[in-house]
């Protein structure tokens, strides 16, 4: 086994290696998932790991990655992972076995894969490494709160959505393959405010570590409030 010192610096090094790809990979994102995310999310996944008694390499690094692969910011340049081609070539010599955990935490962190996985099987986080949760719930608590209510319309702006339609609901029992047309539906306005109620107020539910689920409570109380004031502001009603 390598020595303390002679593992950290190893690890530092690597971290660096990963940095460096997630700012050339994600460069042309807009502002909701950008390089700035990536190191919030990387210093609340360090975070959790210390609190969990996770692998805090592995969630650095996951971390770091985890947005490189985005369906969202699919550039229709292949099927194989950006992620995984990195690794390969550029993190030769990390153990497979990390490598692979890495992997494993990037391709199912985001909410349409846990849809997935809902519809296939109740007993959904069985599997679940503690290194994976610790790097989702980093992930879900930089989507809620008031730089969540700042991502989504970032987001929405980008994409050209509305922030909001009367008379057009947020959808109800939403599925996978819902969740990924309304994304791409031109006949139904895809809503920033729609977005709140058919994801962000269910992200507190789906925390999955302790610590995570701590964080969350404010900055759930933090969006419900907002959106609660946006609705008295948009009828007029002072």
């Amino acid at each position: 086994a390598m020595p303390a010192t002679d593992r950290a610096s190893f690890e530092r090094d690597v971290v660096a290696r990963a940095e460096r790809f997630a700012r050339d990979a994600l460069a042309s994102n807009d502002g909701s998932h950008d390089l700035w995310h990536v190191e919030r999310v990387r210093a609340s996944a360090v975070a959790l790991a210390r609190l969990e008694g996770a692998n805090a390499f592995v969630c650095e690094l996951a971390a770091l990655l985890h947005d490189v692969d985005d369906w969202k910011y699919a550039r229709g340049d292949g099927a194989k992972s950006r992620a995984r081609t990195f690794l390969e070539d550029s993190c030769a010599d990390v153990d497979a076995a990390t490598r692979e955990t890495v992997l494993d935490v990037c391709a199912r962190i985001g909410f349409k894969s846990e849809l997935e996985k809902a519809e296939k099987s109740k007993a959904a986080d069985e599997e679940e490494s503690v290194e994976f949760r610790c790097v989702q719930d980093a992930d879900r608590l930089d989507a809620i709160g008031a730089i969540g209510i700042g991502r989504t319309f970032c987001f929405g702006g980008a994409r050209g959505n509305p922030m909001h339609v009367p008379g057009v609901p947020p959808m109800v029992d939403v599925t996978a393959a819902r969740y990924e047309a309304a994304h791409r539906d031109e006949t139904r306005p895809n809503t920033t405010i729609n977005h709140f109620h058919e994801k962000l107020f269910r992200l507190r539910g789906l925390m999955k570590t302790a610590s995570g689920r701590a964080r969350a409570e404010r900055r759930h109380a933090t969006m419900v409030e907002f959106v609660e004031r946006f609705h008295r502001e948009w009828d007029g009603d002072e």
